[in-house]
């Protein structure tokens, strides 16, 4: 597919072979086939005279009106504000398409557009063809069924910025398809986005390769292997996450983990690190598991990775808690230090700030922070014993900023590993632990 370009010279689509079953991808021509009257549009609107409201009328009387149509269409599919109007007489006097050039460059643009429409079209009404690519603005959702067990759904919100998406979601008798080993193979990945997709892609006209391959392939290995599929793509997305999980809950050293995005490592070395990612990935495994039991429903049984889920859910429990506590003592003893600290530092602060304000009022009118600047420069001028105590109130300021931080930072792992112990807790409790 070198020189095609999906969703602008061809669009892509997952076809079934009748002879095999099989579902292979295609690549379908996007044409124009009034070439000959466009280019004749092209060179009247480069007569001299000629404006945009003429060309709107040539346009019309030659049968092409319809490019001026609205058109469900993502111009760029990564950015935002896209939008494909209707346009019409009063919007060609008023605008920019008044110039003729400009207004012929705009039935060009919209060739792509109304191709494309009539593509879809013909794909809807194919019946060998079970998925398609698209390009259409905002919120949208494709549902194909590729045979009687397995549909996918093409979830897109193009053109809209940083609330874009492209995803595809699979289900296999109505169980859903998830990438459970995402949560161990990489540290940022996202619980409710594994919850909800298969699969998520960049935002890209590009990324319709990738995504339909996919769907041809997952549906390819249900025809060869029937028997193997669920332990393939359901059993076996559970079983990686559970080994991963153990993986992670027997290390007792460093960890590497990687990064979703771009592929980048990250080791993690200290106790803090080691302990926060345990936590995070145990005690987030239990949101599967509703999921996880589901496909039971499809007579495999589940019990022994919900069980192995479990178990080290309530072994790693003691290990929180040990921090938990560990920090709580030192954060004790570190307030109190703090507390003397600011003690200290309460006359010293107030001797300067004091020596400050009565220099900085001779600036009159001016009490902006570069006079205060100035008078704490010239203080320390004339005043050994205010630049002492200044040079003194900064050591001691800078002394306790670092202690408030690790306090700040203590406090914040305790808080995060105190919610790990309470998710965990509070599933065990739950009626659904107890019935598996």
């Amino acid at each position: 597919m070198s020189n095609f370009r999906i969703n602008e010279t061809h669009i892509m689509v997952i076809r079934k072979d009748s002879a095999t079953g099989k579902l292979v991808t295609d690549y379908l021509p996007l044409e124009f086939k009034e070439q000959a009257k466009l280019n004749e549009l092209k060179k009247l609107s480069n007569t001299a005279g000629i404006t945009g409201e003429d060309m709107f009328k040539a346009t019309q009387q030659k049968g092409l009106g319809y490019l001026l149509e609205y058109y469900d269409f993502c111009d760029c599919v990564s950015g935002s504000y896209q939008c494909c109007p209707a346009i019409n007489i009063k919007d060609v006097k008023e605008g920019f398409y008044s110039n003729s050039q400009a207004f012929y460059r705009l039935l060009e643009s919209r060739t792509t557009p109304y191709c494309l429409s009539k593509k879809y079209k013909e794909c809807r009404e194919d019946p060998s063809i079970v998925a398609y690519s698209s390009r259409h603005i905002g919120w949208n959702s494709m549902n194909f069924s590729l045979n009687d067990d397995l549909s996918i759904a093409y979830n897109t919100n193009f053109g809209y910025g940083y609330a874009n998406y492209f995803t595809a979601n699979l289900k296999y008798k109505d169980i859903d398809i998830l990438p459970y080993s995402m949560w161990v193979n990489y540290y940022n990945a996202n619980i409710f986005q594994i919850l909800r997709y298969t699969r998520t892609y960049c935002i890209s006209n590009s990324e319709w390769q990738p995504a339909l391959e996919f769907g041809r392939d997952v549906c390819n290995s249900l025809v060869q292997n029937p028997r193997g599929f669920a332990n393939e793509w359901l059993v076996g997305e559970v079983r990686k996450m559970v080994d991963g999980l153990r993986r992670i809950f027997n290390n007792h050293g460093s960890v590497i983990a990687v990064n979703e995005s771009n592929g980048s490592s990250r080791v993690l070395n200290t106790k803090e690190e080691i302990i926060l990612y345990k936590g995070e990935k145990m005690s987030g495994a239990l949101s599967f598991l509703g999921k996880i039991k589901e496909i039971e429903k499809l007579n495999v049984s589940m019990e022994s990775y919900i069980t192995s889920i479990l178990d080290m859910n309530s072994q790693m429990v003691p290990q929180l808690q040990e921090v938990i506590d560990e920090y709580r003592g030192k954060l004790a003893e570190l307030t109190q230090i703090d507390e003397k600290l600011l003690e200290e530092i309460a006359p010293i602060k107030s001797f300067v700030d004091n020596h400050i304000n009565e220099c900085a009022a001779n600036f009159v009118g001016d009490t902006s922070y570069s006079s205060r600047r100035e008078a704490e420069k010239i203080m320390s001028e004339v005043s050994i014993v205010f630049m002492e105590a200044n040079e003194q109130l900064k050591d001691l300021e800078e002394k306790e900023s670092r202690l408030s931080n690790k306090i700040y930072n203590m406090r914040r792992v305790v808080n995060t590993l105190s919610g790990y112990v309470e998710t965990i807790e509070s599933f065990m409790e739950s009626e659904y632990a107890k019935a598996a």
